[in-house]
């Protein structure tokens, strides 16, 4: 657990420190004087300095931030917002009526502004400003775009079952208020699912990817029956599941019972079972997958018989159970899965497949973001950082069970799914966030003056409001989500 949270803080960091130092570039492409760039929070750890900016690693090594000369600051935005303001101080009659302020009886915008030093933020031109406030998700974005390439470039490795299913129905593990897609279809246990809407399957987690996106779209799906290998097709429309905005049509992953790996000190390793097993028997009744297995353990017994095969040999063994404060048992078994391989491509190939995967996860955030108002459960569908550092350490370390290569590939692929979104959620047109600082640049454009800054703190409050009350949320989300409630 503990590397797990530590790899999933460096994760975060990362995507973090990469969006600053989008603004880092782009403000010194625009003759900004950038004061401080920090890897980290906190106070100065080691650094140096250069060009007048301060390079320094801080001691809090987690995220980051670019700090830049007379960089804007809540209620102040745009070229000319704080001479505005302080022309409305110096009158001291502010209008309230919405008509311009004036300076000796003239318009301030006929009057001679005070003007911000040189290398400062807000000396900038709007175009300029747009450009550094832009440059934080535009490198979310093309982080996550290099990431793919060089992943489809090298190869990875996917942990999997193959294609075939079982049906949800024939066992008493989860509950469906109607009957779910799958048995509505006529989809049976140990077909094997070949191709959804002319899409190749090869593994569950094919499946998954494919059914997961589409709640409320009809699917063609064709299988392989069991038994007798014939072909047809079927068609479902998946569910949506509320608790996590995927869709779903009511099927497991058939896994064959053979044990991959025991953990010390559980029911299993106490029984005497060891890798390599196959699991033929639980409770007196056959165990062809592992669902038949946890079929077994759904009625909490304090123990289990079981027979397994061991060399070809059967053998028999008792495990007796510990249940934790949630009613999970210790029993301890780790089941085999396939190890899949994707090609390794090209340089253009790999272009070609990153593009491909940055815009589907683009248009699939997009899609997400719109079930977030379709009534799914937004305390379990909605992540915070605590929970997205955890799945980023979990996606890490359950890749490095595979292998060294494997735990980076998972690393950086998840951290590249998690930049496209970053890249999204900050054009976002809230006043706290680049996406509203943008929209007021633009709309100094456009005026051809600065936004009133009584109105640009309006909009500030609000927005950081927003985000205060977002944040509250999702923290305390994270929180019932690790106490398992």
């Amino acid at each position: 657990m503990g590397l797990t949270i530590l790899v999933g803080i460096i994760g975060l960091g990362v995507m973090v420190f990469v969006h600053e130092l989008g603004h880092f570039v782009a403000a010194k492409l625009s003759g900004v004087t950038v004061e401080t760039l920090s890897l980290g929070w906190g106070p100065r750890l080691v650094g140096f300095t250069r060009g007048g900016t301060s390079y320094q690693i801080s001691w809090f090594p987690v995220g980051g931030y670019c700090k830049m000369k007379g960089e804007l600051v809540p209620g102040l935005a745009g070229g000319g917002a704080e001479a505005i303001a302080r022309a409305d101080e110096s009158r001291g009659t502010a209008p309230t009526d919405g008509t311009a302020p004036t300076v000796g009886g003239a318009p301030v915008s006929e009057t001679r502004l005070p003007e911000h030093p040189r290398g400062s933020f807000l000396a900038a031109s709007p175009l300029q400003r747009i450009m550094i406030a832009a440059f934080g998700p535009i490198f979310n974005l093309v982080f996550a775009f290099l990431v793919f390439a060089f992943i489809w470039w090298v190869g990875f490795a996917v942990a999997s079952s193959d294609n075939r299913v079982i049906l949800a129905t024939d066992y008493t593990l989860d509950t469906f208020p109607e009957r779910p897609p799958a048995a509505l279809a006529g989809l049976r246990t140990g077909d094997r699912i070949t191709s959804i809407d002319g899409a190749p399957v090869e593994k569950f987690q094919d499946i998954l990817e494919n059914v997961s996106v589409a709640p409320g779209k009809r699917l063609a799906v064709t299988v392989q029956r069991a038994g007798t290998g014939a072909v047809e097709t079927l068609y479902l429309t998946p569910q949506l599941d509320k608790n996590t905005g995927a869709g779903r049509i009511g099927i497991y992953a058939w896994i064959d019972p053979l044990v991959r790996s025991v953990a010390p000190g559980s029911a299993a390793a106490i029984a005497g079972l060891q890798p390599g097993d196959r699991i033929v028997e639980a409770g007196g009744h056959p165990v062809a997958n592992t669902m038949d297995l946890y079929q077994a353990l759904s009625s909490k017994p304090p123990k289990l018989d079981v027979t397994y095969d061991r060399a070809g040999q059967p053998e028999h063994a008792t495990m007796v159970f510990v249940y934790d404060d949630k009613g999970s048992p210790n029993v301890g078994l780790d089941f085999a899965f396939t190890l899949y391989r994707s090609p390794s491509l090209g340089p253009l190939g790999a272009v070609r497949h990153s593009l491909e995967e940055t815009w589907t996860t683009i248009t699939l955030t997009v899609k997400g973001i719109g079930l977030l108002f379709q009534g799914i459960k937004l305390r379990n569908a909605v992540a915070g950082p605590l929970r997205i550092t955890y799945y980023i350490g979990s996606a890490a370390t359950s890749g490095f069970e595979l292998g060294v290569a494997a735990g980076f590939v998972n690393f950086f692929r998840f951290l590249s799914f998690l930049s496209v979104v970053l890249f999204l959620m900050n054009l976002v047109p809230i006043p706290a966030m680049d996406g509203g600082q943008i929209v007021l640049f633009v709309v100094e454009i456009v005026r051809g003056r600065p936004v009133r800054s009584r109105l640009i703190w309006r909009l500030q409050v609000i927005g950081f409001s927003l985000l205060i009350g977002l944040s509250l949320f999702v923290t305390f989300s994270d929180v019932l989500f690790f106490m398992g409630r």
